[in-house]
């Protein structure tokens, strides 16, 4: 069957955005700058493939070229070989037509791939082994014209097939008759399709150049002083464009290339090979490394002088373990890249360690130009995160589609000077012009609020010396519809039992939001042949592991808790609502997940269970499982207590913090417990939210009440008093009558505090209120209808129990609008410290404009996050930091 030629339709132009400085470093920087090798130079680029090759061969035509440990050729036998086969090509196609190779890890792939090069005929490499549906799926998108394939593809391959001839390939064949010539197409014609994993998509097929190809040829060459001397083993399947570069930098550099099927054979073989016959040159993912690394004691020997590492992110901990490993003088080479486009390559330096546990990538190298870039496309500032894009002649030319070449998402530079890939990548560039990846943008969740990146989180497991490796996903409950973190983790030999609850510990240095609710333990990560995590794999383990953990942990709390109905029902909610089964009496309600939604969502769910009324202020009050069973136990109800503390301090002058509109302090929760500060944070909650007694109705009885309890906790100044949101008025109320009794005040903060209708027209002040009450309702009430049954409403609404915890809640809210509605703040003769959000609402004038008639001095302070997320979990640290600066002797 004869294929369309490729569709040479130009990419969408774009204006170039500011390009970052190219590094002064030299490919081969802190590498082995001093051995000899034949340097492959920029007008290189302009022969093939298989020009370059044949010089090699006329050079060394005995010198092994390739071999499995059981077949072996040497270049001239490669060559009689590929132009044989390129002769059956040429007489079973047509120009254009693409080439299928289903081929083991052998010799005979890459003298197939020759051949096609030699034929002028692009290829798609393939593994017979991969599943079967994945393997019609692609040939179906791609319909070769011919498939070149083992013994075992051979019987099927007309029934399954039917669009394509297929010729057997299990040894060489004899050369092509004398007089026979390579053709010689142009290197930016389409040379080889390789499609992606398709492990969370449908597959996708990346078509580059001999160009593009010969690009990563010359960096290589160049930066590694490849020469006839190395032996070279690649951990790559040859489906992948790290195979392809691999075996191609090798044979033109004159090399040999070591072929070994990773997914087929045990570390310890690895190892073996590398010893025995004297391998030079190593290619690696990291996940794969480490486990060579760890299967012996022995080394590899001297003779391994480079390990070069792709694919995957790098750890500075896997740098320790290799230099341990490695002789001394061997280097490390870091390869960043991408199907669509070769990047960066750099030689560790390990004086350039930082503050991540990741290694950086690398620095803007020669032949290509990058760029960072914000969501809105503008460049970023140094040190700020964005997407990195490459402009480079370099670049992929597009995507296999219907047998023809189409641009899709890949565009040209407005200059013509090349194409434009966006890589998804989140990157930032450091001072010293390094760049860090943080993760990628289809790997950044959101959770509670929070940006999460995946790969952050599996950095910091990995730095448990007992991890050798982990996968994070974030996977969606099915139960409230709500993200969270699930992690799996291959351990090393001897760890310890309590793993799991070791990294649980780890995890609690981390923001709230990057800790997993689930852990699982694997003898070995499900990874792709390009060591990318098999999403699939894992989503389909998760809810197999998550239902016998679940199941198991529940079974064994109702062994140990039997009955006790109360500790029985408490676990199951806590399951239920937070993902989590409850592993320890000293089990945290926040730490675990909990926050100010969930922990109604939570006391609903517990009213039901326990046909009983339940406060959000009892989880305030005692957070902890034993805690809270105690309390239900003693059927206490919650008295008021309008200070909670938040955090312990030392004896100094603690913060006190007021509630926002709803009246709870939970929300000020993971901001104060991110605290540096030496002293005490206080939470002060409104009262009527238990439903004990009527709630206040104006600022000032807030402030005088709330004045008399923090006089009987703390007797002399100086107070700091910060109050988020609506607190800020209450705040701002009672510095204002401390200072007039003549009493000393510290910090007075407010978050974000702008409802003052002195300064705001009620309409404009009612339309920002109600804007925020209805997202806060639709927050909750998504929350409730996750968490409550149709069955579920009606029981609670047939015994009246929605009023005592939500009706509390609603009342105490519509109570504080009334009251900042009325409040006419008067003057403070001080400084006010002004908390701003960076994502503060569109249209909003300033909280300077708002406030500078009524103190005698402001200062703001920028936070991160919005209104109503700059105290959570996703801001906590950030914010707390910027408050923390601000009090006196933190």
């Amino acid at each position: 069957m004869k294929m369309t030629q490729p569709d040479t339709a130009a990419a969408t132009e774009v204006e170039s955005p500011a390009w970052l400085e190219e590094s002064a470093h030299a490919l081969d920087w802190n590498g082995p700058s001093s051995r000899m090798f034949t340097r492959f130079r920029d007008a290189d680029l302009d022969r093939s493939i298989i020009d370059h090759l044949e010089r090699v061969v006329r050079r060394q035509p005995a010198r092994l070229a390739v071999t499995d440990g059981e077949t072996s050729l040497t270049f001239a036998e490669l060559w009689g070989g590929l132009t044989g086969l390129a002769e059956i090509i040429v007489a079973r196609t047509g120009p254009g037509d693409l080439v299928g190779i289903v081929l083991p890890a052998s010799p005979m792939f890459p003298l197939a791939m020759l051949a096609c090069l030699a034929a002028g005929r692009p290829f798609v490499a393939l593994d017979p082994r991969y599943p079967g549906d994945w393997l019609a799926q692609v040939l179906g998108d791609a319909r070769p014209a011919l498939i070149i394939g083992c013994e075992d593809v051979v019987p099927g391959a007309a029934k399954d097939w039917p669009f394509a001839d297929v010729v057997p390939l299990t040894r060489p064949p004899p050369a092509a008759r004398e007089g026979w010539r390579p053709a010689e197409p142009s290197p930016d014609e389409p040379a080889c399709v390789l499609f992606t994993s398709g492990s969370t998509g449908r597959p996708k097929g990346i078509v580059n150049s001999q160009r593009n190809l010969l690009q990563r040829v010359l960096q290589s060459i160049n930066a590694a002083h490849i020469n006839a001397d190395d032996r070279f083993l690649t951990l790559a399947s040859l489906c992948t464009i790290v195979g392809v570069r691999d075996v191609m930098t090798a044979l033109i550099a004159g090399a040999s290339i070591r072929l070994i099927d990773p997914q087929r054979v045990a570390a310890r073989e690895i190892l073996d090979v590398v010893r025995s016959e004297a391998i030079t040159i190593l290619f690696a993912f990291p996940a794969l490394l480490r486990s060579v690394v760890a299967s012996g004691a022995e080394r590899p020997g001297d003779g391994l002088r480079l390990i070069r590492i792709g694919g995957d992110t790098t750890l500075w901990s896997d740098i320790d373990l290799l230099r341990t490993w490695l002789a001394p003088g061997a280097a490390i080479q870091l390869i960043y890249a991408a199907t669509e486009a070769p990047m960066m390559q750099w030689f560790v330096d390990d004086t350039c360690r930082g503050d991540d546990a990741r290694i950086p990538i690398g620095y803007p190298l020669p032949g290509n130009r990058l760029a960072i870039v914000d969501e809105d496309g503008r460049c970023t500032l140094p040190g700020e995160i964005g997407e990195l894009i490459v402009a480079s002649p370099y670049v992929t030319l597009g995507s296999w589609i219907n047998g023809c070449v189409k641009a899709g998402a890949i565009e040209r530079c407005a200059d013509r000077s090349g194409r434009i890939f966006r890589t998804g990548d989140l990157v930032r560039q450091r001072s010293d012009g390094l760049l860090e990846r943080v993760g990628r943008k289809d790997r950044q969740v959101k959770i509670r609020g929070a940006r999460v990146e995946l790969e952050g989180v599996e950095a910091v497991l990995h730095q448990h010396p007992f991890v050798r490796d982990v996968g994070v996903l974030a996977r969606t409950s099915s139960a409230e519809e709500a993200v969270i973190l699930v992690a799996y983790v291959s351990p090393r030999d001897g760890a310890p039992a309590g793993l799991i609850e070791e990294l649980r510990e780890l995890m609690r240095s981390a923001p709230t939001a990057m800790r997993p609710g689930r852990f699982h333990l694997l003898e070995a990560i499900p990874r792709l042949p390009n060591s990318k995590l098999d999403v699939r794999a894992l989503a389909a383990l998760d809810e197999d592991h998550a239902r016998s953990e679940l199941t198991g942990v529940a079974a064994g709390n109702d062994e140990a808790i039997k009955g006790d109905v109360i500790a029985l029902s408490v676990a199951r909610v806590w399951r239920d609502v937070l993902q989590v089964p409850v592993r320890s009496p000293n089990d945290d309600f926040f730490e675990a997940g909990g926050d100010s939604l969930k922990a109604i969502a939570f006391v609903l769910e517990l009213e039901r269970a326990l046909s009983a009324e339940v406060s959000v202020g009892l989880i305030n009050e005692t957070p902890g499982f034993a805690q809270l069973c105690a309390a239900l136990r003693e059927r206490r109800t919650p008295r008021y207590v309008p200070l909670v503390p938040l955090k312990a301090g030392d004896g100094r002058p603690p913060v006190f913090f007021i509630h926002g509109v709803g009246g709870n302090v939970v929300e000020i929760l993971p901001t104060a417990r991110q605290m540096t500060y030496p002293g005490a944070v206080i939470g002060i909650q409104a009262r009527g939210l238990a439903g004990e007694g009527p709630a206040h109705t104006s600022v000032e009885a807030m402030a005088v009440d709330y004045l008399r309890e923090i006089k009987a906790h703390q007797r002399h100044g100086p107070y700091h008093l910060c109050g988020y949101s609506f607190g800020g008025l209450v705040a701002f109320e009672m510095a204002r009558r401390l200072q007039e009794a003549g009493e000393e005040v510290g910090l007075v903060g407010l978050f974000d505090t702008m409802m003052s209708p002195v300064r705001w027209p009620l309409r404009a002040w009612l339309a920002i209120a109600g804007r925020r009450i209805a997202g806060l309702s639709e927050r909750v009430g998504a929350r409730l209808r996750g968490r409550t049954a149709p069955a579920v409403e009606k029981s609670l609404s047939r015994r009246g129990l929605q009023k005592s915890t939500s009706a509390s809640i609603l009342k105490v809210t519509a109570n504080a609008l009334i009251a900042s509605a009325r409040y006419r703040p008067g003057f403070y003769a001080g400084e006010l410290t002004l908390f701003s959000p960076s994502g503060r609402e569109p249209g909003l004038p300033s909280l300077h404009s708002i406030w500078n008639r009524h103190a005698r001095t402001l200062r703001v302070v920028e936070t991160s996050g919005e209104h109503a997320t700059m105290l959570s979990a996703a801001n906590a640290r950030f914010t707390a930091a910027s408050l923390t600066r601000c009090l006196p002797g933190a």
